[in-house]
């Protein structure tokens, strides 16, 4: 994640230069590298050591360490000209597209086999983790995933818990959180309890006994190799865009590229 995060600076970087330019001051906040755990959560893996800490009370995780992009808060008028909303701010021209497009421009530049208008927009972050999402929905469909579900079930019961599937132990009622947890005057539940713990660690040690990451995990490689065959030409567009862009961030960051007017 520390070529993301090199992109993000510059990006931000450009962005604030770019708005500075219109006549607005922002400041987009500090980035650092962060590290996502998204396969774990796609391979149903449970840590042994921290079921017996913890039960599934795991280190939480929030959207900016996830996806690498630090949250910020705009006012309409910077929105508006991030987003090329408008096309003047107080008699100051606004670039096609906003600010963050005219700064996706210039670290898209020298893509190759990227079609000009694929170079000249605003770049789309999430576009890599739809695919993910594709492949998630085909795998969760295939039966091989329901049978893992059922033997670890089967495992569970003869260790003396009853639950149809993983989802159902980690959601048990007596820990996890639900939209009622929420309310005002709420007591939150007690974590970390015996019942928990005990629930866990059976859970942990069903998973390793009958393969059931080995399974989601040929499952899920299967479903991305799919959905990648399917989408190559775009996949060749975006790998192209983020190796001139990777190239393109230094460079700004260093100061041998800056935006033109």
């Amino acid at each position: 994640m520390k070529d993301r995060a090199q992109v993000i600076r510059a990006r931000f970087m450009l962005m604030e230069e770019c708005m500075r330019h219109v006549g607005l001051d922002f400041r987009f906040p500090a980035v650092e590298p962060v590290t996502d755990l998204r396969n774990v959560d796609l391979l149903g893996w449970l840590d042994p050591g921290q079921a017996a800490e913890s039960g599934y009370l795991g280190k939480g995780r929030n959207p900016d360490e996830m996806t690498g992009i630090p949250s910020y808060s705009v006012t309409d008028d910077e929105f508006y000209v991030l987003y090329g909303k408008v096309r003047r701010y107080h008699g100051r021209t606004v670039p096609p597209g906003g600010c963050m497009a005219k700064a996706d421009a210039l670290l898209n530049r020298g893509a190759g086999g990227v079609t000009p208008a694929d170079a000249g927009k605003r770049f789309d972050d999430d576009e890599v983790p739809r695919y993910v999402d594709s492949a998630a929905d085909l795998a969760v469909k295939d039966p091989r995933i329901a049978a893992a579900e059922r033997e670890w079930s089967d495992c569970m019961r003869s260790e003396g818990f009853d639950y149809r599937s993983t989802v159902h132990a980690v959601g048990d009622r007596r820990w996890a959180a639900t939209v009622n947890d929420d309310s005002i005057g709420h007591t939150p539940k007690p974590r970390g309890t015996r019942a928990e713990i005990d629930t866990a660690v059976a859970d942990a040690g069903c998973r390793e006994e009958t393969g059931y990451s080995d399974v989601r995990r040929k499952v899920y490689v299967e479903a991305e190799n799919r959905i990648i065959g399917q989408s190559r030409a775009r996949l060749h567009v975006i790998r192209s865009l983020n190796q001139a862009r990777l190239a393109n961030s230094a460079k700004v960051l260093d100061g041998r590229l800056t935006l033109s007017w």
